[in-house]
């Protein structure tokens, strides 16, 4: 393993704050050397000052792109947060299922989608309630797209495959034998739910304007790592993103609008954080 230094700490420490919006905090200097060394040592870097250099020099942004996949976190889990996920299955999915039955389409983004989780949660819960209500016809009227910044957390949520650890985490035994094929270690999502949801490589640095508008927004646990100047235009931009007053953006259990936003009403069910577009 590498040891980094101070000012190469402050190097890489400002260069992934520029290319992907995540601030590194002082004594997280260990996150450098243990989930960046081996990629140094690939390139030829024999330290972290001539890894930054060779990261600036690249023209083509694939050692940039391989240094923010490194160090993203990928956290996820099925269902996480079960007053959330009562709240959607309650409230929102019926809401946004009337509109579909008006005839509108209805478009939800997991904008921190890391492999898939939280997408495929989403479509698991509106295939079930439009199923009860034998609305099936309607599945055609919904979309899920779920983003992140990571190359390879994208590659495995479009796979739609998980190995037994992976499934076992928040997924309910019941829906994991309904949803799912297993083959040995691997389970692999039936195709009724994968076709629901789309997936695509997109930093929230970036523009909104390719992606369109929706009615439901999550973005859970991945603010927590952003500077307050960024949390303030991010939130602007998804408010911006929303179609209608009262549409909803949900954000993770420890994370709040509150000093960064004026755009949204905050409620509360339970203990979740609903936060309302005025």
């Amino acid at each position: 393993m590498i040891n980094v230094t101070e000012p190469e700490y402050e190097l890489l420490k400002q260069f992934i704050e520029k290319h992907c919006g995540i601030v590194l905090e002082k004594g997280k200097e260990y996150l450098i050397e243990t989930r960046l060394s081996e990629l140094a040592k690939e390139v030829g870097a024999l330290s972290f000052q001539d890894f930054h250099f060779k990261a600036k020099k690249d023209q083509t942004g694939h050692l940039r792109d391989r240094i923010i996949d490194a160090m993203t976190t990928n956290e996820t889990s099925w269902f996480r947060d079960a007053s959330i996920w009562e709240y959607i299955q309650k409230n929102a999915i019926p809401c946004l299922i009337d509109r579909m039955i008006k005839g509108n389409k209805v478009r939800v983004w997991s904008a921190a989608a890391s492999t898939g989780q939280e997408a495929y949660s989403l479509a698991i819960l509106f295939y079930e309630a439009l199923n009860n209500r034998g609305l099936l016809n309607l599945l055609s009227r919904i979309e899920i797209l779920g983003t992140d910044i990571s190359s390879s957390a994208i590659t495995t949520a479009r796979s739609g495959q998980y190995d037994t650890i992976a499934v076992q985490r928040g997924l309910p035994q019941d829906k994991k034998e309904r949803y799912f094929l297993q083959n040995g270690n691997q389970w692999t999502l039936q195709p009724d739910i994968k076709k629901m949801v789309s997936f695509k490589e997109f930093n929230l640095q970036n523009t909104f304007m390719g992606l369109g508008q929706f009615d439901l927004i999550l973005c859970r646990y991945v603010t927590i790592y952003f500077s307050e100047p960024f949390k303030r235009e991010l939130f602007a931009k998804f408010s911006r993103s929303l179609k209608h007053s009262n549409d909803m953006l949900l954000l993770g259990a420890t994370e709040s609008l509150r000093g960064f936003s004026d755009n949204f009403e905050i409620e509360y069910y339970h203990n979740a954080m609903i936060n309302l577009k005025r």
